[in-house]
């Protein structure tokens, strides 16, 4: 059998007529994505409380528990820190604040301010504890208090309550009374039992109370925030609350700067380890500089996991600079005063200076040379100035301070050369000598040349050089002959004169 025939008009019925116009597809609604935060504390925020919210989705976990949270905080840092910090060149600043991020983010997962910290009275001898001083142990026994740790507790209740309701009359209580001793740890018990409990300053535990419940990141709530403020504070006022919340720790809670308590570096950031030892000195607690050191490493080495020296050097160049700042608002320098009496301004004149004299200056003679030191000024001497005075006839020229005298023979008493004159020649007359002179008195006489060398000739018998050398009989061979060859040159070059 053959199918039945299908007409046009059931076809047309069956299938429903199509469209030529397309309508424009919808679009599906986009999912909302929160702007992802830059900050890093807003990051941090963000990604602590997705693992809080997965952790309370889970069925088969129990109640959130201080381990817990404290896990999770180090787990959200870890994150963000790769977020915020990784992938990137880091600067100076960047280094610093990554540092102290990291130990102020410890604290917040520790809460060193909490009363876990503090060490029962009966721990191993070699670790640092409280100890009930004895005039106080009576008094604690009466209102069911017998460990320092039971005291803290009990004051610090006392003081939450009083802050909480300040309108309210609680009574303090005998806590501003009952005292407690800080023994520090030492290398054995034997040591620590030797340490004189008589000369350690007692403290309340009213004052411990209220140190750990100021503490400056109990309210903390931006760790980055904190961080930067370390980092580039200036302001005096809060230098000087920060200093001061320090030094409470030193005197007052010394048991938050054992190696186990994180608190340590944020004190070693505000105060240098010979301010600390010196407060604990004062308090009678005595602590070498060798013992903070230890407890600084080994709490940097358990805490932040820093082993190395560069793993340090952020956190002692931010610490470096932020005590010196401290410093300078504590203890500013003393502004340095004048010994003597100010002397008077000098009026500055708006005129312009005097334009510089270029003429040349005339040349200076001796009557307008200046004196030098207390003396007059050199002048020159001549014969007319002083008619009794001789001058010889080569100090007849300019002596002045800018013309070299002649020169004068060392030897005085030398003899003066031969000289043979010619008797045509007039007679020449020589000035009387100076007293005194080793030459002897000067003769006016015509003399022919051979009685001249024989004058020369005696003189030099009677020379003073040769009198005290040798005597006359020694030295007659030797002076005959030389008069002899004189006498000889003398009559030849006379006779060739006179031939000629």
């Amino acid at each position: 059998m053959s199918p039945a025939p299908i007409t046009q008009d059931a076809a047309t019925f069956a299938t429903p007529p199509i469209s030529t116009t397309m309508a424009p597809p919808v679009a599906p609604p986009k999912p909302t994505v929160s702007p992802v935060p830059q900050n890093f504390d807003d990051i941090f925020h963000h990604k602590f409380m997705h693992i809080i919210n997965q952790f309370r989705d889970d069925p088969n976990t129990g109640p959130l528990t201080q381990k817990d949270r404290k896990a999770f905080i180090q787990t959200a840092y870890e994150r963000t820190d790769d977020v915020y910090y990784g992938g990137r060149a880091l600067t100076d600043n960047d280094i610093k604040m990554r540092a102290l991020t990291k130990v102020f983010y410890k604290v917040l997962a520790e809460e060193p301010w909490s009363d876990e910290w503090i060490r029962p009275h009966d721990v191993e001898r070699k670790l640092s504890r409280f100890e009930m001083h004895k005039d106080s142990v009576e008094l604690a026994a009466r209102h069911g208090i017998f460990t320092p740790r039971e005291a803290i507790v009990a004051a610090r209740r006392v003081q939450t309550e009083m802050l909480t309701k300040p309108d309210a009359r609680t009574p303090r209580g005998p806590w501003d009374d009952i005292e407690i001793i800080y023994i520090p740890g030492t290398v054995s018990s034997h040591a620590t039992n030797a340490i004189d409990r008589q000369t350690t300053y007692p403290v309340s535990v009213s004052s411990v109370a209220n140190i750990l419940h100021t503490h400056i990141c109990r309210d903390m709530i931006r760790p980055h925030a904190m961080a930067e403020k370390f980092v580039s504070c200036s302001d005096t006022e809060e230098l000087t609350r920060l200093r001061k919340f320090a030094c409470d720790i030193c005197d007052f809670a010394p048991h938050l700067l054992d190696n186990d308590n994180i608190s340590l570096l944020i004190v070693l950031l505000i105060l240098t380890r010979s301010e600390i030892c010196k407060r604990f000195s004062n308090n009678g607690i005595r602590i070498e500089g060798s013992t903070i050191s230890h407890r600084r490493a080994e709490c940097m080495k358990q805490k932040l996991g820093w082993k190395t020296q560069d793993d340090k050097k952020p956190f002692d160049n931010v610490a470096l600079e932020f005590q010196t700042r401290v410093k300078n608002a504590c203890f500013p320098a003393p502004r340095a005063h004048r010994s003597g009496p100010r002397k008077p301004a000098v009026r500055k004149s708006s005129t312009a200076p005097p334009t510089p004299d270029t003429s040349i200056p005339k040349a200076r003679t001796p009557k307008d040379q200046p004196p030098i030191s207390l003396y007059a000024p050199p002048q020159v001497r001549t014969p007319s100035s002083n008619p009794q005075m001789f001058v010889p006839r080569h100090h007849e020229v300019n002596t002045g301070i800018n013309i070299p005298a002649p020169k004068v023979p060392m030897k005085m008493w030398q003899d003066p050369p031969t000289q043979i004159r010619d008797p045509d020649v007039p007679k020449t007359t020589v000035p009387a000598k100076r007293p005194g002179s080793p030459l002897g008195p000067p003769t006016l006489t015509r003399t022919n040349p051979a009685a001249q060398v024989e004058q020369a000739s005696s003189k030099k018998r009677t020379s003073p050089g040769a009198q005290g050398k040798q005597t006359p009989e020694k030295a007659a061979e030797p002076k005959k002959q030389v008069r002899e060859t004189r006498a000889k040159k003398a009559r030849d070059s006379l006779a060739a004169a006179t031939s000629s």
